[in-house]
């Protein structure tokens, strides 16, 4: 979807930075990232809410790819209005068919998950908010575990002279939000008024 890489930023106070190869930058005020992997699918929302959030690099893999660069996100007490998922997928390889499909998931009401884990490879939202925010480089033979940001219920900070980080629930809040993700998992998850849809485009014609 995108050609180029993108390093945005926000001015606002709160500023979240994940450097892994470029991969994604975070602010409270805007969030941008960039597509490094072919395939995937897209997520978009007018909102997400999430009571306890943790981001930290990773790696994954796409219908096109079996191993590239992923921010991993988990998080728990998930909220989701308007929420629209879809996989666009070529499909000349089927019989019968020259063209591609494209599957969409969509619900009409908030959608409640009680834990998440995700692979993403770009995210951008109008706004986010972090509840409690802790961004920590430190040593550790896991890479997983170098740089992390946290938010809400579960943040940990060192103890510090000056700084009280506490943090509440929600721990995150997106709006309008469009995410390339590669996966997703839910522990628990309601889905209420979905509709599912293929749409197919024949390209032999």
């Amino acid at each position: 979807m995108y050609n180029t890489k993108r390093l945005l930023t926000g001015t606002s106070a709160s500023i979240l930075v994940v450097a892994l190869v470029g991969l994604i930058v975070l602010s409270s005020g805007t969030a941008y990232a960039a597509p490094l992997a072919a395939g995937g699918f897209t997520v978009e929302a007018d909102e997400i809410r999430s009571d306890e959030f943790l981001l930290y690099p990773g790696v994954g893999e796409s219908s096109e790819a079996q191993a590239t660069p992923v921010v991993v996100v988990e998080q728990r007490g998930v909220e989701i209005d308007g929420l629209v998922l879809t996989k666009e997928q070529p499909v000349d390889n089927l019989p019968g068919i020259d063209g591609t499909i494209e599957i969409s998931f969509t619900t009409d009401e908030t959608v409640e998950a009680d834990e998440q884990y995700i692979k993403l490879t770009g995210l951008s939202a109008e706004e986010a908010t972090f509840n409690g925010q802790v961004i920590n480089d430190q040593y550790s033979d896991d890479p997983n575990q170098q740089f992390q940001q946290a938010a809400g219920e579960n943040a940990e900070p060192e103890e510090g002279l000056l700084t009280d980080v506490s943090g509440d629930s929600p721990g995150m809040v997106q709006e309008d939000v469009e995410i390339e993700m590669v996966y997703l998992a839910s522990n628990e998850i309601s889905l209420p008024g979905l509709d599912v849809n293929v749409e197919y485009t024949d390209e032999g014609t």
